[in-house]
């Protein structure tokens, strides 16, 4: 646009001519009186792609429609290029014409399809749009205690439907876990999510409508290829087809109060619920929510090739203990790492602790707070030096029944070689074979470390004693009479003959 004006000064201000500003500007000189005799600087109307305006296109353009509109739900590098549709145009459809006029209208069609997208009000919701929102819930654990649960709903303004997933905590890691499971569930992705300002997935809200996104939930969004929008400041009407839905759920799938042994297990009703429940009538329309469902369904996304695996890093340090804290829960490992740093792999139900790349423990991810967790596994090299205080640590009552009445019961050396052995059970990743050990140990009458060692070695490591090798052969007859004359000749055979 600078350009032009500066030709428009030339011509109008300093009345150049046509030739002199041509050399001035160094520009074709039909481009110099295109911009200098140029009286309408309206912006150009929307381009003209009706069918009737490309006499030997026309009956193409259908088909580029579809393929154009197929694009939007797949990633940008598998996208039609113009001259990829050109090719297919001539080959597959028979068509005669010129590339040019392919890329003429296909230009045109991609300038009005980005214009309309545009058009879209903030309260619009085009078919596969949805809304995410945390509903807050008691539950009984197995211990039958009291715990307060977060459901997670995905729900669809078009259609009314909704599908819901629940977890003890609503933080990024849940935030992104439940909705990977209802993507997959569903076999697709909304195109356009509608989110409130939540800590997990908005750092900050800038000025005018701006936001920072966390590092997790931009990831999340660039892997499936949503568009995130957020509502304003204290507007939750702005998605309130999510929050009637959250509340919808929480009196019909959570009454009476849930018993959540699992929640793995628990989602996987809710999902079979979400379904029953799209068989009713939709308040609005009349007809099955199911059914109006179907519409949704159509637009969206395809799902990724490679699923986004959900945890967050972070580098932690191990006190003189052998502990390590996440969320004011501590995790205990193996003493020898007091004062190093490991790197945690934070899932929403579980923890994986490395140090330099090697897995040194993995525990179930509490929510509870200022929590100790043990494995005692990560503990028995230790004792095999400090053997005598074993039955006073805090985690002696996590071992082996069977072994911690066989320390309880040795002392001095036997002590120390039944934890060496233990030990040695331990570092082969044979743990759970532990009491199969001092069971079969008992059983003969000998519990000595040797004896105990035999009884590991016969479960565990079993000789392998390969079956006789059966071989199908019948050996020939040989009908073969030697020459012994050489023989005699070397023991003197022919002076006795």
């Amino acid at each position: 646009m600078a350009q032009k004006n500066y030709i428009k000064d030339l011509y109008e201000n300093q009345e150049k001519s046509l030739n002199e500003i041509a050399k001035i500007t160094g520009l074709n000189y039909r481009t110099v009186r295109k911009y200098a005799h140029q009286d309408d600087w309206n912006e150009e109307h929307l381009p003209n792609i009706q069918a009737e305006n490309y006499p030997i296109l026309g009956d193409f353009i259908p088909i580029i429609d579809q393929w154009l509109e197929d694009d939007t739900k797949i990633p940008r590098k598998q996208r039609h290029t113009i001259w990829r549709i050109y090719c297919r145009l001539r080959d597959e459809e028979k068509f005669l014409g010129s590339y040019s006029s392919v890329k003429r209208y296909v230009r045109k069609k991609k300038f009005a399809m980005s214009s309309q997208s545009d058009g879209y009000l903030p309260l619009a919701h085009p078919h596969g749009s949805g809304q995410v929102d945390f509903g807050e819930h008691i539950y009984n654990n197995a211990s039958s205690k009291t715990q307060t649960g977060y459901a997670l709903t995905l729900s669809f303004p078009n259609s009314n439907k909704g599908y819901t997933q629940d977890f003890p905590s609503q933080n990024q890691e849940c935030l992104l876990e439940g909705m990977k499971q209802i993507f997959e569930h569903m076999g697709g992705v909304p195109p356009v999510i509608r989110f409130d300002n939540m800590s997990t997935a908005v750092v900050k809200v800038l000025d005018h409508g701006e936001r920072v996104l966390t590092d997790g939930f931009t990831r999340f969004m660039l892997h499936y290829r949503f568009r995130a929008e957020f509502c304003n400041p204290a507007a939750g009407n702005e998605k309130g087809n999510v929050e009637n839905k959250v509340g919808y759920s929480r009196r019909n799938a959570f009454v009476p109060v849930p018993t959540i042994t699992s929640f793995e297990d628990f989602n996987e009703q809710l999902f079979d619920w979400c379904e029953q429940d799209a068989q009713r009538i939709h308040y609005k329309h009349q007809i099955e929510i199911a059914e109006l469902w179907e519409a949704d369904r159509e637009a969206l996304l395809p799902l990724p090739e490679h699923p986004f695996t959900v945890f967050r890093y972070e580098s932690l340090a191990v006190n003189k203990y052998g502990f390590v804290t996440i969320d004011t829960n501590k995790y205990g490992l193996n003493p020898a790492l007091s004062r190093e740093i490991v790197q945690a792999k934070i899932y929403y139900d579980r923890i994986e602790l490395f140090h330099d790349h090697a897995l040194v423990g993995s525990y179930q991810r509490s929510y509870e707070k200022h929590q100790e967790y043990y494995d005692w596994k990560q503990y028995v090299g230790v004792l095999c030096r400090k053997f005598g205080g074993v039955s006073h640590t805090r985690f002696f009552n996590q071992m082996p029944k069977l072994w911690q009445e066989h320390l309880r019961q040795s002392q001095g050396t036997a002590r120390k070689n039944a934890l060496q052995l233990l030990d040695e059970i331990v570092q082969d990743g044979n743990a759970t074979l532990c009491d199969e050990v001092l069971e079969l140990a008992h059983e003969n009458g000998r519990t000595d470390a040797d004896s105990v060692r035999q009884c590991y070695y016969m479960i565990a490591k079993k000789e392998h004693r390969p079956e006789p090798l059966t071989l199908d052969i019948t050996t020939p007859d040989l009908h073969y009479t030697p020459n012994l004359s050489a023989y005699d000749g070397l023991m003197g055979g022919e002076l006795h003959g």
